[in-house]
């Protein structure tokens, strides 16, 4: 089933649910699991393989209480109070905002509807919005454990050709000074955008989404029409601003609106960072990520674990890159069986013995 949930900011979120594994005797009793798309991706992402391989239904059919995340302007999720999606202040948000409000906001329906603590999953830009709403306590005292698979909170050491090359040539303020705040990889300005960025030769886009994630060891090609068919979902150019000013500036902060804005918005001159070590110690963390990806990179990631006050659990893979996490085929064997026995060490006894 589907649930609406309104943001605090007047933005209209559909949630998924479901309630039970594909055998459907029994409703799932067991925790509540939310799960959080990344950066151009909805919550389709985790179902686009078949029902054996992707992680929304091995955890139903494991017993867990399912519940799926849409954030603002993806294709679930474009309603709001007061505006529409052609209007620019619809747009007018970053990664800072789907943490504070769409979390929130999700987070808090579950909470109040399962009377339960909840388990988070995220990827990617899931797990930036993890990481940022962690440090306030009004949403981690929803939350009994996180797995964050390519955890994303500072983005130095990006690599990826095509990321690098759109930094380069400040695609993001371009994009914000002609007026585009929406990103739509679908539409004709989107198409154009990346054949442009491909076309001066710094970067080979015959595998376009090699140049943007890094290599990926087993994602099945032959599913990509079936991919495409949802994905790339629209986000905000906002959004692509702020992610761009962490990887020039190497921090894990809030939106830079420039001296006088951070004043104003702030109170200060300079956007407060997003403190990692003001998540609390009993949070109980895992964390999945791989060899060859290009936008969570080793580095960052060390970093990250680092500034963390508890030790998360870690699952290191050297082939895997950025999108094998959530849709390799082989994730069920090398990545869902370590995650799933971490959720169900938190889940207090409420998943069946029988699994």
């Amino acid at each position: 089933g589907d649930a609406r949930v309104e943001t605090d900011d007047g933005f209209l979120l559909s949630l998924q649910h479901i309630p039970h594994g594909k055998n459907g005797v029994a409703d799932n009793t067991g925790p509540p699991v939310f799960l959080q798309h990344g950066l151009f991706q909805g919550g389709d992402t985790w179902f686009i393989n078949s029902a054996e391989q992707s992680l929304g239904y091995i955890l139903a059919d494991n017993g867990f209480d399912v519940w799926i995340g849409n954030v603002r302007g993806t294709r679930w999720s474009k309603g709001h109070s007061t505006f529409t999606v052609h209007d620019k202040l619809f747009w007018d948000w970053s990664w800072q905002e789907l943490a504070e409000y769409d979390l929130l906001a999700m987070l808090s329906y579950v909470y109040t509807v399962r009377q339960s603590k909840i388990l988070y999953v995220g990827h990617s830009q899931g797990t930036i919005m993890g990481l940022a709403a962690f440090t306030l306590p009004e949403i981690t005292k929803m939350i009994s454990a996180a797995a964050l698979l390519c955890p994303i909170s500072y983005l130095d050491h990006v690599s990826a050709s095509f990321v690098l090359r759109a930094v380069g040539m400040h695609l993001d303020q371009m994009l914000l000074t002609m007026g585009f705040h929406q990103l739509n990889f679908r539409s004709d300005m989107g198409v154009q955008i990346v054949d442009s960025i491909c076309d001066d030769g710094h970067v080979d886009c015959n595998d376009l989404l090699s140049s943007i994630t890094g290599e990926n060891c087993c994602f099945n090609g032959s599913r990509i029409d079936h991919y495409l068919e949802y994905e790339p979902h629209p986000s905000s150019t906002k959004n692509l601003h702020h992610l761009f000013q962490m990887i020039r500036k190497g921090t894990f902060a809030r939106y830079d609106y420039g001296l006088w804005g951070n004043l104003r918005r702030y109170g200060k001159l300079s956007p407060p960072p997003f403190d990692l070590s003001s998540i609390p110690e009993s949070l109980p963390m895992w964390m999945g990520y791989g060899g060859l990806d290009a936008l969570a990179d080793v580095t960052d990631v060390a970093r990250t674990v680092k500034e963390l006050r508890s030790t998360p659990e870690l699952l290191y893979i050297s082939g895997y890159g950025h999108i094998d996490f959530v849709m390799s085929v082989k994730a069920k064997d090398d990545v869902y069986v370590d995650l799933m026995q971490f959720l169900r060490l938190r889940a207090n006894g409420s998943l069946h013995s029988s699994y």
